[in-house]
């Protein structure tokens, strides 16, 4: 059996405390108003660089324009910006920084390529992820509610495209043979189907089809719903179906509040007892050391595979 190294081991110990990220008491179907959930804790780990621009080092260590970053940050900073009336405390500001970047930024085709590779899922930069294009879908809409400016509006609908596009054109989502989709964070060939990505872009489509009168979301909802119960392991959940391992504690909270704020947006009642199952597993503190255990042993065959 592999030994697991000290900063592992500390690392699993810090997992056993719970951040959770609130869900909204009023969430809008068609994206008027905050964002479903307050991401406001995950927006506290990107800080903008010299030009107002949330930037992430890559895998070489070099910055990069990550979309999902931007947008997460964009939209912790709008929920901010909405408690306080819209006053101009720089909480606005900085949210319409990251949806002017995103709208600018936008290629020809709708989305926004990620330059740099996932060795885990041997993605090579300049793909596509459900996830950004979901997420910029809900900061566009936001970003036209506050300006009035339509090319806030068309840039949602271009990012809304792209990601329905099949994976075999170049788009995000994997469609099953009854045509029912997934939207994929990241497109490979043999599906990984990550719960989290797959969420955050069932949000920014829910919303954009709630304006556009279209109907995509609900196939998408029924799909995600019939696939939860293959995320469950009877203590936690995955983070994806490609590998069977548990999801660290932070995003085991995140599922539980994203699939609560989407059983408010649908009438799917396998949306909220996940989310109550789930949640029960984080009271239970031996599931909580079990799943980190088994992350971070994870994590270690991983590194020496």
């Amino acid at each position: 059996m592999k030994r697991m190294p000290l900063p592992l081991i500390v690392k699993a110990l810090r997992d056993l405390r719970p951040r959770w990220c609130p869900v909204e008491a009023e969430i809008q179907p068609d994206g008027r108003g905050r964002y479903p959930i307050d991401l406001s804790q995950v927006g506290q780990q990107f800080q903008p660089g010299a030009d107002g621009v949330v930037m992430v080092p890559g895998p070489d260590g070099r910055d990069y324009y990550n979309p999902v970053s931007a947008c997460l940050y964009a939209l912790a900073n709008h929920t901010q910006a909405y408690r306080t009336a819209g006053q101009q405390d720089g909480h606005l500001a900085a949210f319409l920084g990251q949806a002017c970047h995103l709208r600018l930024s936008q290629d020809a085709s709708g989305g926004w390529r990620y330059p740099v590779p996932v060795a885990r899922y041997g993605l090579a930069p300049g793909w596509y992820s459900a996830m950004a294009q979901g997420l910029a879908v809900s900061v566009m809409l936001r970003a036209h509610d506050t300006t009035g400016e339509q090319s806030y509006l068309d840039a949602a609908g271009a990012a809304s495209t792209l990601m329905l596009r099949p994976l075999g054109s170049g788009g995000c989502t994997e469609y099953d043979e009854s045509g029912q989709p997934f939207l994929e964070e990241c497109p490979t060939d043999d599906p990984c189907h990550i719960l989290n990505g797959a969420a955050y872009a069932l949000v920014g489509l829910r919303e954009l089809e709630a304006r556009t009168g279209g109907s995509v979301h609900l196939s998408a909802a029924n799909r995600l719903a019939a696939l939860l119960a293959d995320y469950d392991l009877g203590y936690w959940s995955r983070y994806d179906l490609r590998f069977r391992a548990p999801a660290t504690l932070a995003y085991h909270t995140l599922h539980v509040s994203l699939l609560e704020a989407i059983s408010a947006l649908f009438a799917t009642r396998t949306f909220s007892d996940t989310a109550r199952r789930w949640r029960s597993y984080v009271r239970h503190p031996g599931y909580r050391l079990r799943a980190a255990t088994a992350k971070a042993l994870f994590v270690v065959g991983e590194s020496h595979g």
